[in-house]
C-alpha cells in the first residue's frame, strides 16, 4: 500500500498535479496588477502591458462616450482590477479616464 502511494505521489508531481503555493510555476502564474491611478494614459498602458497584461478600450470616466485618440492627452481616474489584485497572465485590465482639461 506505502509503494502505490509512494507512486502515485511521485507521478503527480512528475505531471504537476501536486504543487505547493510557493512553487515557481505558480507564482509565475500569478501578476499583480501594478497601480496606475492618477498617471498618464498612455504610460498607464506601457505598465500594464510591460506587465504581459491585455489592455481594453477604456472607459471615458464623464460618460460622454469619447475615445482617447491621443493618449497622452487622458490620465486615469480608476482602474479594473483594482491594484495589486494578482491575475493571470494576458488577463483584460481597463482603466477610466478623462481628459486633462476636464
Amino acid at each position: 500500500m506505502k509503494k502505490r502511494i509512494a507512486i502515485a505521489g511521485a507521478i503527480a508531481l512528475t505531471f504537476g498535479l501536486l504543487a505547493s503555493p510557493a512553487s515557481p510555476a505558480q507564482a509565475a502564474s500569478c501578476i499583480k496588477v501594478k497601480n496606475v491611478v492618477g498617471k498618464n494614459y498612455q504610460t498607464a498602458q506601457d505598465i500594464w502591458r510591460a506587465q504581459g497584461l491585455w489592455v481594453v478600450p477604456a472607459k471615458d470616466g464623464k460618460g460622454l462616450g469619447r475615445i482617447s485618440w491621443k493618449d497622452r492627452n487622458w490620465k486615469v481616474i480608476a482602474q479594473t482590477p483594482k491594484a495589486n489584485k494578482c491575475v493571470k497572465p494576458n488577463s483584460d485590465v481597463r482603466a477610466t479616464i478623462i481628459k486633462y482639461t476636464d
